[in-house]
């Protein structure tokens, strides 16, 4: 198994993954609102607000997509992200990984 990871800064992206992975057939996700470095330096360290330009998309939000997926689903998986974001090479628009899984418990088994 492997945990997708993808961090995205449009909500509408996130709406267009989740109704995605659900037509390829995932069942499972995990959305979270995050702050990138960005974020964190231009708003909560004042002495570094002025840097704020310097980091792409630093007020914008982020959210952060998880899923724990079998091997097979993994490529479905990415697709469906690259065609709701387009491509990454867009400073600010945001990344994704995978990373292997050797454990899962409490995955329902028709999420499995």
């Amino acid at each position: 198994m492997e945990l997708l990871v993808c961090i995205v800064k449009n909500h509408r992206h996130v709406e267009d993954i989740l109704t995605g992975f659900l037509d390829v057939g995932i069942r499972g996700a995990t959305v979270l609102d995050a702050r990138g470095m960005g974020q964190v330096i231009a708003t909560s360290i004042p002495i570094f607000a002025g840097f704020k330009s310097m980091f792409a998309a630093g007020g914008a939000s982020t959210y952060m997509i998880l899923s724990v997926l079998e091997d097979e689903m993994v490529s479905k998986a990415v697709r469906v992200v690259e065609e709701a974001t387009g491509d990454f090479d867009k400073p600010g628009t945001g990344f994704l990984f995978t990373a292997p899984v050797s454990l899962v418990r409490g995955m329902a088994k028709e999420i499995k």
